[in-house]
């Protein structure tokens, strides 16, 4: 796609809010489950699961913040190329593991931080790519 342009100021932008929302709902999730407790596989605990998490707050809100990602998201790709948005969106590794350590108090091991390093500069290497995409992209 040589010469195509798309403007990557809103995309990007953009990308970021999503994956910010998207991290939320992660840990909305985490902390509905956490209240709720250990999920069994068999069906009648299934069941039993499902009514809980109706009643979880804290699953709602992450449901939304990740219906609210997928809006998002398609707005992006209505914009971007796939293979341009999907490795920045990538970037949720890492903000999911920072949002795991700072909100949920979870410990982090050095070998996961280096992990997320190597998914943050695969995304930096994707974003200065970003002058590349779609010519029909009109944010």
């Amino acid at each position: 796609m040589n010469g195509w342009t798309m403007r990557t100021g809103p995309t990007l932008i953009l990308l970021l809010v999503a994956v910010l929302v998207q991290a939320a709902g992660n840990a909305f999730i985490s902390l509905g489950m956490k209240e709720i407790g250990a999920a069994n596989l068999g069906m009648a605990d299934w069941w039993i699961l499902l009514r809980m998490g109706m009643t979880s707050a804290w699953l709602w809100a992450g449901v939304v913040c990740l219906l609210g990602f997928v809006a998002l998201f398609a707005i992006v790709l209505s914009w971007a190329d796939l293979s341009f948005a999907m490795p920045i969106v990538s970037i949720e590794v890492v903000m999911n593991v920072a949002v795991a350590a700072a909100f949920l108090g979870e410990e982090v091991s050095l070998a996961r931080w280096c992990g997320v390093g190597l998914v943050a500069a695969g995304v930096a290497l994707v974003a200065g790519s970003a002058g590349r995409g779609r010519k029909d992209a009109a944010p």
